[in-house]
């Protein structure tokens, strides 16, 4: 990469003339006064400026021929090249890289089930889009391929229940800055580099003794670079049959002593990549072989169930032996189509695509103890928890998945908890059109809307989390 020495912008400031008497010409830049008044000082026009145009915004730099600067933007041109840069902390120019849109080749989408013990409940983070994230700490982020994604696990256990809580709010407000900071093309290196170096400060602000256990995936673009410690795990696998492959046979795998850093893997995924897992300790030391933990968490996401995949791996997880808190999470690559060329457009990997603005669905819904009733609700309180629902619904879900809708009706007459249930016939269940402005679905949980939209006529959703409870939705039209 290119390097160039030039002055600082604030070498290139006015040189002011401040004789009341010149001209009427009091306060201003000398350099720019030379170029719009060269008969001044005894010389000719200055030449028109050859080379690219420049963008709006930017302005010539004295002593520096061919240069131009963006005050606002921290940024130059060079007129031959047409090319902007940025500045390094040593002074230097590198070039600025525009972000790459893979949003007609790669989507992204995951989800994360948890299973607590008194007292201490092992975090989850999911940001499905880091371009909006980034925007919302005014953080320009445009440099970034698309889809821009973050998943990431802290485990609980040992006492590390402050610590967890911690460490989810407190990653990507380590990670984003420094992602923000370096403009150009970032290299896999760079990109482990400062996720160490991101969970490294983040270990020293909250638990500087202790460490942080937690696994990480982040996405940009067509790269997945993983990080863990504390004994979790990330893991990518394949497509079924491409086992004996080297997809499978990605681990990233944290160091158990609470001194280690960050043990970091950076991916260039391909279409034979299906997906990732991200778990604690607690479940990889429970009984169950890598292959196996992938065999279940490949089942569902095949299906698009990321969430369901999460939770039948924590059951099998405690019935080998591993004990709450545990958490974990699941991730699905899309592949499709070829790469879009507009940076601009950018995906967002937490709306559906298909550009409906209705839909209709039946659901199924359980409640668990501490969800919300709606008004005038008199059924008794419920007493299970959000795992003793998920797990149930897991348990239901092969069954109306591959029945159809009449088993689809059966089952919401046997066990479902709304009102919806005593619909007549194939109405059991009925949330009826779902408009895709949440404004005009009042009575119908957000979540429930948002996930209808992502699901063909005739599919069955993944587990789906509401304020009212835990939810599996058929699309009908």
């Amino acid at each position: 990469m290119a390097h160039f020495s030039i002055l600082d912008s604030e070498e290139a400031k006015n040189i002011a003339v401040v004789h009341k008497t010149n001209q009427g010409y009091s306060g201003k830049d000398l350099w720019k006064l030379k170029q719009e008044r060269p008969e001044l000082f005894g010389g000719a026009a200055a030449p028109a400026q050859s080379g690219k145009p420049a963008p709006p915004g930017f302005e010539q730099l004295r002593e520096m021929p061919g240069w131009l600067y963006h005050r606002d933007k921290a940024l130059y041109f060079q007129r031959e090249s047409g090319l902007l840069y940025c500045r390094d902390s040593n002074n230097e120019l590198y070039e600025l890289h525009q972000g790459e849109d893979y949003g007609g080749t790669l989507t992204v989408r995951g989800d994360a089930a948890t299973v607590s013990a008194k007292g201490q409940a092992s975090r989850n983070v999911i940001i499905n889009d880091l371009h909006r994230a980034a925007a919302s700490m005014k953080l320009d982020f445009s440099h970034h391929d698309s889809p821009a994604a973050m998943f990431a696990v802290y485990d609980a256990s040992a006492g590390r229940g402050e610590h967890a809580e911690a460490a989810a709010k407190g990653l990507h407000m380590q990670l984003l800055p420094r992602l923000a900071a370096w403009r150009g093309r970032w290299q896999n290196d760079r990109l482990q580099g400062v996720l160490a170096e991101s969970i490294a400060q983040l270990r020293q602000e909250i638990a500087p003794e202790r460490g942080v256990a937690l696994a990480v995936a982040l996405l940009l673009g067509g790269r997945l670079t993983m990080a863990a410690t504390g004994g979790a795990i990330c893991m990518i696998f394949g497509q079924v049959g491409q086992s004996d492959g080297n997809v499978d046979n990605l681990e990233v795998l944290g160091q158990e002593n609470d001194d280690a850093e960050a043990t970091t893997h950076c991916a260039v995924l391909e279409d034979s990549h299906l997906g990732a897992l991200l778990t604690v300790k607690g479940v990889r030391t429970s009984g169950l072989p890598s292959a196996r933990m992938r065999a279940l968490a490949r089942s569902h996401v095949m299906a698009d169930r990321p969430r369901a995949g999460c939770v039948a791996l924590l059951e099998e997880a405690r019935k080998v032996g591993g004990e709450p808190p545990l958490v974990a999470a699941a991730v699905r690559f899309n592949w499709s189509g070829s790469r879009g060329q507009d940076p601009g457009k950018r995906l967002k990997t937490d709306t559906p695509s298909n550009g409906l603005t209705k839909v209709r669905c039946r659901h199924l819904l359980l409640r668990y103890a501490g969800c919300q009733a709606l008004l005038g609700d008199r059924r008794k309180k419920p007493t299970r928890t959000v795992g003793d629902a998920e797990t149930q619904m897991l348990h239901i879900l092969p069954q109306i998945a591959n029945g159809g809708p009449a088993a689809f009706t059966a089952k919401c007459k046997e066990i479902s908890e709304c009102d919806t249930a005593m619909k007549s016939g194939d109405l059991a269940g009925d949330l009826g059109w779902l408009d895709r402005d949440p404004a005009k679905n009042r009575k119908v949980p957000a979540a429930v809307v948002r996930a209808a939209f992502f699901l063909a006529v005739g599919q069955v959703s993944d587990l789906v989390s509401s304020e009212r409870g835990i939810h599996l939705i058929l699309r009908t039209a």
